[in-house]
């Protein structure tokens, strides 16, 4: 595979040193609008323990004569889960309209400089719903192009999610990639 002279790598690295920059900077933003509160620390850790007592509560192995409580119990836990997770994500509200608003803008600004500029070159042509994105506002026919909102939205949704997980902004739940499977 040649190198194509039309690709510049420093446009398609500004573009991922942008990506990763806003995610770190939405992620500080949130930290400190929303993770250092008490409340949300203590809705966060109810939501833990919820999610905690849920698998022990599924994982019980009841006689016939008691399934019908346990069933109960498992449906009450449920509920508050889901209420207490339902608090959890409005204590984020606000800071989320206000990080939105600055991605919003700055993906306009970043999108304007790169306007018509082939930022990547994928060794795949996407199917006709992807590449929508990965050629939005690129020239020509060539759908391996690859234009600068694709990798944006790409490495903004691996790093902050990863930043999430890593420093623990987001509630542990039986399935939390960071932390290794409990086999019995």
């Amino acid at each position: 595979m040649g190198y194509d002279s039309d690709i510049s790598l420093i446009d398609t690295l500004s573009v991922m040193a942008a990506a990763i920059f806003t995610a770190v900077l939405a992620e500080g933003l949130s930290w400190a609008l929303i993770y250092r509160t008490e409340d949300y620390k203590q809705i966060k850790k109810s939501v833990e323990a919820l999610s905690k007592q849920l698998e022990r509560e599924k994982e019980k192995v009841v006689t016939a004569s008691k399934q019908k409580s346990q069933e109960k119990k498992i449906s009450k836990t449920d509920t508050m889960l889901k209420n207490t997770s339902q608090q959890l994500n409005a204590s984020k509200m606000k800071s989320t309209m206000i990080i939105a608003l600055f991605m919003i803008a700055f993906m306009s600004t970043l999108s304007s400089t790169y306007h018509g500029v082939v930022v990547a070159k994928l060794p795949f042509s996407p199917f006709s719903m992807l590449q929508n994105i990965t050629h939005r506002n690129l020239p020509g026919d060539d759908s391996t192009d690859c234009s600068m909102i694709f990798i944006y939205l790409l490495m903004s949704f691996i790093v902050r999610n990863n930043i999430q997980k890593f420093f623990g902004f987001t509630p542990r739940t039986p399935f939390n990639m960071w932390e290794p499977p409990n086999y019995k």
